[in-house]
């Protein structure tokens, strides 16, 4: 009977498969800075107000889990927090009060992302490259 429960196990296992690990997410906790080139509305469906800039960013994050993250990104002054998330195709989603970003890593050290935000009374979009400082 103990020969069967043992062939019962490894038939079990094989039909079973491997067990897979978590998945491997990049490390993204580090200080990352560059600028943000933007051009912003202040009234919807009115061409003639939009304003280009540029600023310089500064990305923070301090905590990492899986694929999850947060922390704070400081521009014009001004910072705020900022959770985030990696898909399994390594793609960066991450928002903060006031709109989101969709990014990616252009190598280990480069994020590169597209921020958005709309309300009715303004719109903004804008695109950064960050580097991880070392």
């Amino acid at each position: 009977m103990r020969g069967l429960a043992v062939i019962a196990f490894a038939l079990a296992t094989f039909i079973a498969g491997p067990v897979v690990a978590a998945d491997d997410f990049p490390d993204l906790k580090g200080t990352w800075t560059g600028k943000g080139e933007g051009v912003f509305v202040s009234s919807p469906g009115s061409p003639t107000d939009s304003k280009f800039a540029t600023v310089d960013m500064t990305l923070v994050i301090d905590a990492q889990e899986d694929r999850r993250f947060a922390g704070t990104i400081t521009m014009a002054g001004s910072t705020r927090p900022v959770v985030g998330v990696i898909t399994k195709s390594n793609r960066l989603l991450w928002s903060e009060p006031g709109g989101f970003v969709e990014g990616h890593l252009a190598d280990a050290n480069t994020i590169e992302g597209c921020f958005l935000r709309v309300s009715e009374f303004s719109q903004l979009a804008a695109c950064e490259a960050l580097k991880r400082q070392q």
